[in-house]
């Protein structure tokens, strides 16, 4: 709809509510939120990553069939499911990491995560100029934050931008790395995080398929 498609022009998408308290911060009295299904027997999910949501905070005798995008409605925070066309505030989120629950190889990963940019973007070489990549987690606040977000992964580990090519591992964003323990001559040549491990970071075969993380690049001025 039109709210989501400014959100994630301006900004990364619409809002994803995790906690009460997150649906309560918000000043709208009426907004729309980035939680939807395709039709009646369709699962809800969020519009960012199609994340299933582990929290929800629907108002008595919602949702309601036939209708199939979501709101925040009371001080409470409360959800009203409306026809997707419908005219509302709507409420968006910079979050720059973005967690992709489908099982996809390497490369589908990195090409779905460039598919979210809006902008033409150069697609001969790894490495892109601005919007979405496979995420670099070259500092010890986003691979705290990716830790945390990956325990709702439903794979074990996920996917990043950690890419062996040339003699050489490098992200694919083209930020400078940090990374640690990874393997000067590897046998497999793909990054993953490893959500329940001490290293952090892992290589495997690029042809098996997990959940990935993307993330917005910062713009350079």
């Amino acid at each position: 709809n039109e709210a989501q498609t400014f959100c994630r022009e301006k900004h990364t998408d619409l809002i994803t509510i995790r906690s009460k308290e997150e649906s309560s911060v918000f000043p709208y009295t009426l907004a729309w939120i980035g939680l939807y299904r395709d039709n009646n027997y369709a699962p809800w999910k969020w519009s960012r990553g199609d994340e299933i949501p582990s929290f929800t905070n629907w108002y008595p005798s919602e949702p309601q069939r036939n209708e199939h995008c979501a709101a925040k409605w009371n001080q409470e925070g409360q959800w009203l499911n409306y026809v997707c066309s419908r005219e509302h505030n709507f409420i968006c989120v910079a979050e720059k990491l973005v967690l992709v629950r489908e099982n996809k190889t390497w490369e589908e990963a990195l090409e779905h995560c460039r598919s979210l940019n809006e902008d033409k973007q150069n697609n001969q070489g790894y490495e892109e100029e601005k919007g979405f990549d496979l995420a670099t987690l070259n500092t010890a606040d986003y691979q705290n934050f990716a830790l945390e977000r990956a325990q709702q992964a439903t794979t074990e580990e996920v996917w990043i931008g950690l890419r062996y090519l040339g003699d050489d591992w490098f992200w694919v964003g083209g930020e400078p790395g940090l990374y640690q323990n990874i393997s000067s001559c590897p046998a497999v040549r793909c990054g993953v995080l490893e959500k329940n491990s001490s290293t952090l970071f892992g290589i495997r075969d690029c042809s098996q398929r997990r959940n990935f993380f993307c993330y917005k690049k910062p713009h350079n001025p």
